[in-house]
C-alpha cells in the first residue's frame, strides 16, 4: 500500500473529492484513490488470481478505500477493463477472459463502493486522459484530433474528434487491437490470425518468446515497432487524423529501440499525401499509468452528467 508524501506527513487539508480508480487487467488488478488533479494519494495492486477474481478485487477495493486519506473523497469511481464491454449492463466479455464474461461489476462496485461507477477500456480511457493530463489538454477541442494505443497485457484504443470520445455503434470503437497487421501471422486469442494483440500486447509477446517482457530479444523489440507502425498508418489513413497518442507497459519497457523501429515502419507505410504530419508519440513526459486512465473516464463521465439540463419543474397548472 502505498501513499502520497502529504500524507505520511500528517497534512491535513480541507476535504476535496477526488476519484476511486481501478484497473482490472488480466495480470494485475490495481485500485486506488486521486485527487482532483490526478495524482495518486493511495494506491494497491495484486496479482490477478487465476479464480475468485472478483472477491480478490472487492478485498483490493476495500482495502485501499479503508486506507483513504481524510482530505479526499471519492465521488465516484472509474473503472478500466478489458472489452468488449455490454453497456447496457455494464458487464465485460474480455477475449481470453472467460471468468469475466457477464459478470456484472459496474452493478458489484456500485453496491461495494456507494458511487457512481463508470466502465470503459483501457485505450479509451488513455484518451480521455490524454484530454485531461497530456498535450492535448493544451489545445481547443476543434483541435483535439487523436487516436489512441493502449499497449499493455491487452492491446486496446481510442478515437477522439473535436475533443469528444467517439463510441462507434455499441460503445467500443477502439478495439484497434484486433487489426490485421500480418496475413495469415500467428493467431489471436479472438481466432483470428496476425492481430495486432497477439505482436504488440505483453501477453502475446511473452507467449511467443517464453520471457518475461523486460527481457524481450531485441528482434521481438524491433518488430513489435514494426507491426506498430503498421496498424497506426492504418488507423490514420482510415480515420484522417496526424495524431497517435501511445501508452501502456509494452513501450515504456521497450523504450528508444521500439520507437525507431516504429518510426522507420511509419515512413515507408503512410505515404498518402495528407498524411505527411502524421506523429505516432508517447504519452509523454507525465506517464499517464492505469489509475490515472481509470480516473479519467469516472471524470468525463462526472463531466458529462453535469451538462445535463436540469429537468423543468412542474409548472402549476401541471399539478
Amino acid at each position: 500500500m502505498q501513499r502520497s508524501d502529504a500524507c505520511r506527513a500528517g497534512t491535513v487539508p480541507s476535504v476535496t473529492s477526488g476519484y476511486l480508480a481501478i484497473d482490472l487487467g488480466p495480470s494485475r488488478l490495481a485500485a486506488g484513490i486521486l485527487d482532483p488533479d490526478g495524482a495518486v494519494v493511495v494506491r494497491d495492486r495484486v496479482a490477478t488470481p487465476g479464480r475468485n477474481v472478483w472477491p480478490a478485487t472487492k478485498q483490493l477495493v476495500s482495502r485501499v478505500m479503508a486506507a483513504n486519506p481524510t482530505d479526499v473523497v471519492p465521488a465516484s469511481c472509474g473503472v478500466t477493463c478489458p472489452g468488449p464491454i455490454e453497456r447496457g449492463t455494464g458487464a465485460m466479455k474480455p477475449v481470453g477472459m472467460p471468468i469475466w464474461h457477464d459478470f456484472p461489476i459496474r452493478r458489484e462496485l456500485q453496491q461495494l463502493t456507494e458511487l457512481s461507477v463508470e466502465i470503459d477500456t483501457a485505450g479509451r480511457g488513455l484518451a480521455l486522459a490524454e484530454l485531461w493530463c497530456g498535450e492535448a489538454a493544451e489545445r481547443t477541442p476543434s483541435e483535439q484530433h487523436f487516436a489512441t494505443l493502449s499497449l499493455g497485457d491487452l492491446v486496446d484504443g481510442g478515437l477522439v474528434v473535436n475533443g469528444r470520445l467517439a463510441q462507434g455503434l455499441t460503445g467500443n470503437l477502439g478495439q484497434f487491437g484486433h487489426l490485421i497487421v500480418e496475413p495469415d501471422g500467428v493467431e489471436c486469442e479472438c481466432g483470428a490470425r496476425g492481430c495486432l494483440e497477439a505482436y504488440a500486447g505483453a501477453r502475446g509477446i511473452e507467449s511467443s518468446t517464453g520471457r518475461e517482457l523486460r527481457r524481450t530479444p531485441p528482434a521481438i523489440v524491433e518488430r513489435t515497432g514494426i507491426m506498430t507502425a503498421r496498424a497506426c498508418a492504418s488507423i490514420a489513413a482510415m480515420l484522417d487524423i496526424a495524431d497517435i497518442v501511445i501508452g501502456g507497459i509494452v513501450p515504456s519497457v521497450f523504450g528508444e529501440r521500439y520507437f525507431d523501429a516504429l518510426a522507420a515502419e511509419l515512413d515507408q507505410r503512410s505515404r498518402l499525401t495528407h498524411l505527411a504530419d502524421l506523429r505516432v508519440r508517447s504519452v509523454g513526459v507525465r506517464r499517464i499509468g492505469p489509475l490515472l486512465t481509470a480516473a479519467a473516464i469516472a471524470r468525463a463521465a462526472d463531466a458529462a452528467r453535469e451538462a445535463q439540463p436540469a429537468e423543468p419543474a412542474p409548472s402549476p397548472d401541471a399539478q
